[in-house]
């Protein structure tokens, strides 16, 4: 795996930085690093674990033999972890991102700013091999960092981990937090029809998912789903549906996107077909049919009552 080759395996900033980690080792290292990708896309990293404030691994040396790693990362102590879940607590989108399986880098940001770094600085590990070679770093322990930031990149949660603090034990200690009295008078505990406390207390800050269908992926394809990419673009498009909702378009994005859902049901079908099939009014039906046509989302055949409409894509 070269250094481009991992690059195409990561999807994300915090895979990324770790990579950039790498890199940043300098001159001296720039060898042994370029022969640990090598051995990184040749499959040589076996038995890659990381754990608390550790990762291990072993690793195809030559003619057949192999060496152990293990990178020390010492892990922040309870007083940084407590100013970090601080800034975390009451921070809904935070909570969210986590349950999601994905690390906002203002998340990373607010907690490195309490002690806690997420994305190692290579100088603050104590690397270990049972090789004999000898430098800045050597390839086999190269070979491992990249192999740890493909890891993390498809499991932020292993993050945590590695500093000491599992994901849910994270997300628990932030539930109990809050930002405000008035968020830690919300009660929820026996359910929304008894809620107490000012909902409106509770600030929300959606933004659009870098990639919805991350939990998708991370979760694993459902039970008789062979090739999971149709069912990521679904998620895909409901989320964008979601945000377009939930960034203002309102109603109209909603009527455009049940009517465009009910349109590549029918494959081609007229304006008076979809209007029945959703009891709409066959006017206002053909008025957003025309508004998706000039907007360039449903294609349109024929004219008068012959007038035929399809999706641009499905």
């Amino acid at each position: 795996m070269s250094a481009t080759d991992a690059r195409t395996e990561v999807r994300h900033w915090w895979g990324q930085r770790w990579l950039d980690a790498l890199d940043a080792t300098g001159a001296g290292a720039a060898r042994a690093v370029r022969r640990g990708h090598g051995l990184a896309r040749r499959g040589s990293v076996q038995d890659l674990t990381l754990t608390s404030g550790r990762i291990t691994a072993s690793v195809s040396a030559d003619r057949g033999s192999r060496v152990r790693v293990e990178l020390a990362w010492p892990e922040p102590d309870d007083a940084a972890w407590t100013r970090a879940i601080d800034a975390l607590a009451g921070q809904l989108r935070y909570t969210a991102a986590l349950l999601d399986g994905t690390l906002p880098e203002e998340l990373a940001d607010d907690i490195q700013a309490s002690g806690v770094d997420l994305v190692p600085d290579l100088a603050a590990l104590a690397m270990r091999c049972s090789c004999e070679e000898r430098g800045p770093i050597c390839r086999h322990v190269a070979a491992v960092v990249v192999a740890a930031a493909v890891q993390v990149d498809r499991d932020p949660s292993l993050l945590f981990e590695l500093r000491g603090r599992s994901r849910d034990e994270l997300l628990d200690r932030v539930r109990q937090g809050s930002a405000s009295p008035e968020q830690r008078d919300l009660d929820l505990s026996g359910g929304l029809e008894a809620v107490r406390g000012d909902l409106e207390a509770i600030e929300l800050h959606p933004a659009p998912s870098d990639d919805p269908a991350a939990l998708l992926r991370h979760l694993g394809p459902p039970p008789g789903v062979d090739d999971p990419e149709p069912l990521e673009a679904l998620v895909e498009r409901a989320a964008e549906t979601a945000w377009r909702l939930a960034a203002g378009a309102g109603s109209q994005a909603a009527d455009e996107e049940l009517l465009l859902t009910e349109l590549r049901a029918q494959r081609t079908s007229s304006a008076d077909s979809i209007a029945s099939a959703l009891g709409r009014d066959v006017d206002e039906v053909r008025e957003v049919l025309d508004r998706l046509f000039e907007a360039g989302a449903v294609l349109r055949t024929g004219s008068g009552e012959r007038v035929r409409y399809r999706a641009a894509s499905s």
